[in-house]
């Protein structure tokens, strides 16, 4: 019976990521419950092979039901066999599965069977807020579906400026944890031998909880941003372009062009035309020297007529100034009306941004696995990787920083942006400001009409949260979208759809705590509970030997 409980709570958990079947205001809530039945569990395991089956079961309905959408870009797009694309679904999910297990594995070793205490629920949230963490560390790392996202928009989102989303990971298992203890110990009160004290402690564990979120709550009041200039406004495209048709060469120049035929759309308000125009990742689907320069030529042409600043999406091909050799990476182009197109065929011609966290087999091949990148046919599967600290585009006095793709799925790798520093363009090296606006371009029609948008959306959020910046996203079906510094969505498309969001955008200064310090303050946190609870083992051991 566990086991059924167990699969079918990890499954509604996976649901509590996107506001697609369940409603926005009841995600937290509903993680939270979820994982409570998972740490109940826990509790009440007697060693640690039973912890970590019972771990496994959630997990894999949790990740099975999370990233079924990764099924679609195998079987529909890359056109693996249905069994194979399933199974790899499934083994990926089994991997996924080894950090939460990991963290049950810790507890339980660090836990004395039928003697949990307030201490263990502080345990249970470093345990799975490290697993989370090293889930999005290892090999690359994977953090999607990390149980932060299900809370943007709950009382625990104000964690995210001081801790992170591993941070605000850490308090929703300690919430899940506390619910947990206090079924534990009414179910269990009156076997124990310590029953008074049993008893007494589920008053201990209602008064942490409230104060856990009444402190949350009381979080709101601080301001970690205020705005800097006017307004700007900006167009965020969405092309809609299908995945089938999106490289194929009968197809490429009409799919290129139908984006700046939505680019010259009338503005939504003709009294502050966009200044700036961001088109989804790589509506150029090939090299950007294989263009001919008569179309660039009429693309500059086009930015110039509408007086804006064009952010366009590219493979970019060039040689390496130092040694001659190709360098591709996957880019975001400014290009504007004083825009040299004969440099863009150079290293450092015109003002770009790399993408840097590659995905595997997608963008870059594991080493022995260059056959399967070859079987399901990834098309430009093999990059560079950008430089950590990349130049902010500047336009209008706004510093505008951009990532692609899943990069916004790792909120450390997008601090560096916000800070001051220097930068070599060309042959000159110059003081590159922090960004006051962040900007995510993605296409995600590889997931077809699935909840992967949905989700992308609430890492977008937790990012923007975190960071006190407003979040552009410009995608090619969704979800394209304007996200205040708040983390709030202000505007945005309806999915799988083509059109143009026309959005006034407010930049921000001011850092947060977390702008600050990362991921080390919440992992100081963690390594601190880990330590305590090491003593707690040492001290437990050494005291039996005493009385022995």
């Amino acid at each position: 019976m566990p086991w059924i409980i167990l699969l079918i709570a990890g499954i509604i958990h996976a649901q509590s990521f996107s506001a697609s079947v369940i409603p926005a205001y009841l995600l937290s809530y509903i993680e939270i419950f979820t994982l409570a039945i998972l740490f109940y569990y826990w509790l009440s395991s007697t060693s640690i092979k039973q912890v970590l089956m019972r771990t496994f079961v959630f997990t894999i309905g949790h990740f099975c039901a999370g990233i079924y959408w990764l099924f679609i870009s195998m079987n529909t797009y890359g056109n693996l066999a249905p069994p194979l694309a399933a199974a790899a679904v499934f083994l990926l999910s089994a991997y996924l599965s080894i950090y939460p297990m990991l963290a049950a594995a810790i507890f339980r070793f660090f836990t004395p069977i039928n003697r949990p205490s307030i201490f263990t629920v502080f345990l249970i949230a470093a345990t799975w807020a490290l697993g989370e963490w090293l889930r999005a560390t290892i090999f690359t790392g994977f953090p999607w579906l990390t149980i932060a996202y299900a809370h943007v928009d709950g009382f625990l989102a104000t964690w995210a400026p001081i801790l992170g989303a591993y941070g605000v990971a850490f308090m929703a298992a300690l919430c899940a944890a506390l619910l947990a203890l206090a079924l534990y110990q009414r179910k269990n009160s009156s076997t124990q031998s310590e029953a008074p004290l049993k008893k007494a402690s589920i008053p201990v564990i209602v008064a942490l909880l409230a104060i856990t979120i009444i402190s949350s709550i009381g979080l709101h009041q601080l301001n970690w941003s205020h705005p800097t200039g006017t307004p700007i406004s900006v167009r965020l495209v969405q092309g809609n372009i299908n995945q089938h048709d999106k490289f194929n060469p009968a197809n490429m120049l009409n799919s290129l062009m139908s984006h700046f035929e939505l680019a010259n759309l009338p503005p939504a308000d003709t009294q502050h035309p966009p200044k700036v125009v961001i088109f989804p990742e790589t509506i150029i689907p090939g090299y950007q020297s294989n263009l001919a320069p008569e179309l660039w030529e009429h693309i500059r042409h086009e930015a110039e007529k509408l007086n804006a600043d064009f952010f366009i999406g590219t493979p970019y091909l060039a040689k390496n100034p130092s040694d001659g050799s190709p360098y591709v990476a996957n880019s975001m182009l400014l290009i504007n009306g004083q825009t040299d197109i004969n440099r863009l065929y150079e290293q450092n011609g015109v003002p770009r941004y790399d993408k840097q966290h590659l995905v595997p087999f997608g963008e870059f091949i594991p080493y022995g696995f260059r056959w399967f990148v070859e079987a399901i046919g990834i098309p430009m599967g093999d990059f560079n990787r950008g430089e950590k600290r990349q130049q902010n585009f500047i336009v209008d006095n706004h510093v505008f920083a951009a990532n692609i793709c899943y990069e916004d799925v790792f909120g450390e790798e997008l601090l560096p942006a916000l800070y001051p520093h220097k930068v070599k363009f060309g042959d000159t090296e110059n003081l590159n400001p922090g960004a006051n606006i962040l900007f995510n371009v993605s296409n995600l029609a590889w997931f077809g009409d699935s909840s992967a948008l949905g989700q992308h959306l609430q890492m977008a959020r937790m990012r923007a949260q975190e960071t006190a910046r407003p979040m552009l996203r410009a995608t090619n079906t969704g979800a394209t979208a304007h996200i205040n510094a708040n983390g709030d969505v202000v505007a945005i498309l309806p999915y799988h759809s083509a059109g143009v969001l026309d959005v006034m955008v407010q930049g921000t200064e001011g850092l947060t705590l977390y702008s600050r310090l990362g991921n080390k303050g919440i992992l100081i946190i963690i390594v601190g509970i880990l330590l305590m609870a090491l003593r707690r083992k040492v001290f437990d051991k050494y005291l039996a030997l005493e009385v022995r």
